[in-house]
Parts: C-alpha cells; structure tokens; sequence
C-alpha cells in the first residue's frame, strides 16, 4: 500500500468539496477552487480526489449522466438519496437490507460481499419550486 503526504492541494480540495452537501464533478470542484482563488491544475484536483476516495474520505459515484462525481462522506456503510436537480445527497442505512445480504451471501457460500445503493429522485426544495 501506498501511503500519500498530505499537501496543501489535497487540503485544498478535500476542504472545498466539504463546503457542501452535494455530489460534484471533478471539473465542477476545479472550477470552485479556480474562483476561490486556488490555483490548482485539473489534473491535481483528480489525483486529490483519487486519494480521497482511496483513503474513505470521500464518495465517488456516476451520475444519471455517467459522469463520476464526489463528495466528502462518512466513515460507516451508507447508502445514498440524491437529488436530480440540485445534487443534494442524504445517507441513509437499511439495516434489515444488510441483513438479508449477509445471509443471503452465506447461504450462497459467498464472502466479502459489497455493494452500493444510490437513488435518485427530487429533493423537496425543488419540488416545490417546480
């Protein structure tokens, strides 16, 4: 395992992606942290990211529009409820989900199951602005 230094362009992204509650592009990060005055390259903003991810510091997933977007998360297994519009992201849990996984990956002789859920709908804020 490759352990990576912190420097001030991963700080730099990993604090600009926790100013929000969304999921985001890595160019849509880039160009927040061009305005904000950071002058980081593309490509940093990817491998920041990249290592984000890798550490389970943050969450990437592919939008409905298959791009990879990302966002600060936390430590435990979560699921996610994203909004269509805005991209406001809610983690939830299923417990009797993960349950059923589990005996169901037993029952099948399988081991070190993962999995991942994202739903996709519209938040109620611009629901009603709709």
């Amino acid at each position: 395992m490759t352990i990576r230094r912190t420097t001030w362009q991963k700080t730099a992204v990993f604090e600009a992606l926790s100013q929000d509650n969304i999921f985001v592009s890595a160019q849509e990060l880039h160009q927040k942290l061009l305005f904000g005055g950071q002058k980081l390259g593309l490509t940093t903003v990817y491998r920041a990211l990249t290592d984000l991810v890798e550490a389970g510091q943050a969450d990437v997933l592919a939008g409905e529009d298959n791009e990879m977007r990302y966002r600060v998360c936390s430590n435990e297994h979560h699921h996610h409820l994203i909004c269509r519009k805005c991209g406001n992201a809610v983690e939830f849990d299923l417990d009797g989900f993960e349950a059923e996984v589990s005996a169901l990956a037993v029952k099948h002789g399988y081991k070190d199951v993962a999995h991942s859920i994202e739903l996709f709908g519209i938040c109620e804020k611009c629901g009603m602005s709709a």
